[in-house]
């Protein structure tokens, strides 16, 4: 069905208000365009917003009749700022006659529907009533019609809004959901200090966690108002990585390790700016492939420098078991979340405090470090290849043992062949029986 939003121009002087880089309005629309609203209206005011790429302007009269083609119509409420999870919330519960997202909180009410049950602040009616309304009754309390008609049709569902789960899987933990309606400036600032919170990834290694979120929040602040893009910043900090493995080629050791460390940060600020200003690309995925490369590139940088210092092929054995290990164990964790829709370092409370101190990129680095300090570069450098080797055997282990897991909790088949297959010297589980 073909999915439309319409947007509510907030009353003066909110239209001003900036989120997380954004207009209010401009906020909503990137946020139904990522619901896929295949058209966007603004209507009951003629604002500047309405000069963002994709938006109509249109009168009340000219929505119906672009209405008339049919179609499922979201509309928030003017200046609201909710959480796409709680859209798509709606949009799973509603049926042929729409939906209308409730709560029983009056912290971000819109309207009351009843004693017990409040308006959350978005709809997506049929397209028939939406432009009943706007043909009907025009700027004249337009919003509350809609939900006085909502509230009163029951074939409209009522979700609410607690059903929307917390858990974010690209994010890796539970976020709190976006839910504000900003009347004025620091209420604009609050608003935004909760988009950049809710940008923050979960099950990190120790230096993402702990260090990392500092440099990329106030990065993020000071680039989320301007035109840098998030693929720009991707860009900057390749450039970074490239200037990173020329310093350790050349014997510039410090230098070397110090422009890696820097890449740690900047490689969390593309994605948080992204999520922030909803500003996603296609080719966001291959970011993280473009950062393997340049990793990699590091440590076979490190070791042509220290092959032609010691005379010796050892560094390059090195630099192979630190980049085949981890790459045998980036593709084994993609595998894994593909099949089962969860990442392996976030599969369990083991696998989310091993990640903490696993070897990785930031690890690696903080590992050599810390040998650097004592002049043990060379020492240091080997120690990233068994920390490496010990990373991907326990990623190994614990990929057998979830995967196992997800097997048998889908398929009672997989269930009952490993329960026959167990080995003798291992106590044998029963199988079921439809014996009473």
């Amino acid at each position: 069905m073909l999915r439309i939003g319409v947007l509510l121009a907030p009353e003066a002087p909110r239209p001003q208000l900036v989120v997380g880089g954004l207009s209010l309005v401009e906020r909503q629309a990137r946020m139904l365009r990522r619901m896929g609203c295949e058209r966007l209206f603004l209507v009951g005011a003629s604002l500047s917003d309405a000069a963002v790429q994709g938006i109509e302007t249109v009168s009340f009269p000219s929505l119906a009749e672009a209405l008339a083609a049919g179609g499922l119509v979201i509309i928030p409420a003017p200046g609201l700022i909710i959480d796409e999870r709680a859209v798509a919330t709606l949009l799973a519960g509603s049926g042929a006659g729409g939906g209308i997202l409730v709560s029983d909180e009056s912290a971000v009410s819109v309207e009351r529907l009843d004693s017990a049950t409040l308006a959350a602040g978005v709809m997506a009616l049929p397209a028939a009533m939406v432009a009943s309304v706007a043909r009907d009754i025009g700027d004249w309390d337009f919003h509350s019609t809609l939900i006085r008609l909502a509230a009163a049709d029951p074939t409209v569902a009522r979700i609410p809004v607690a059903a929307t789960p917390l858990y974010a899987p690209e994010r890796r933990r539970s976020v709190p959901l976006l839910w504000c309606n900003p009347q004025d400036a620091a209420q604009a600032a609050d608003a935004s200090a909760q988009v950049i919170a809710a940008a923050q990834k979960g099950t990190l290694d120790w230096p993402a966690r702990f260090i990392h979120p500092l440099i990329e929040d106030a990065l993020v602040r000071l680039l989320a108002p301007t035109r840098i893009t998030p693929n720009q910043v991707t860009l900057f900090t390749a450039f970074i990585a490239v200037a990173a493995g020329y310093a350790l080629a050349t014997g510039a050791l410090w230098w070397g390790l110090g422009l890696a460390l820097l890449c740690g940060p900047l490689d969390g600020v593309d994605g948080k700016l992204a999520r922030v200003r909803i500003e996603y690309s296609r080719w966001g995925d291959l970011e993280h492939v473009l950062d393997k490369i340049l990793e990699y590139g590091w440590y076979l940088c490190a070791a042509w420098w220290f092959s032609r210092t010691l005379g010796s092929a050892l560094p390059w054995a090195l630099a192979a078991l630190i980049i085949l290990p981890a790459l045998a164990e980036a593709a084994q964790g993609e595998f894994y979340r593909r099949l089962t829709g969860v990442q392996l370092d976030d599969a369990g409370p083991f696998e989310r405090g091993f990640r903490l101190v696993a070897g990785r990129r930031n690890t690696f680095l903080w590992t050599w470090l810390a040998m650097a300090l004592v002049g043990l570069w060379f020492e240091g450098f080997a120690l990233l290849a068994a920390y490496s080797v010990l990373t991907t055997a326990v990623a190994q282990w614990r990929f057998y043992v979830r995967l196992s897991a997800f097997a048998r909790a889908g398929d009672a088949r997989v269930a009952a062949n490993y329960a026959a297959t167990s080995y003798d010297f291992l106590a044998k589980p029963s199988l079921p029986t439809d014996k009473p």
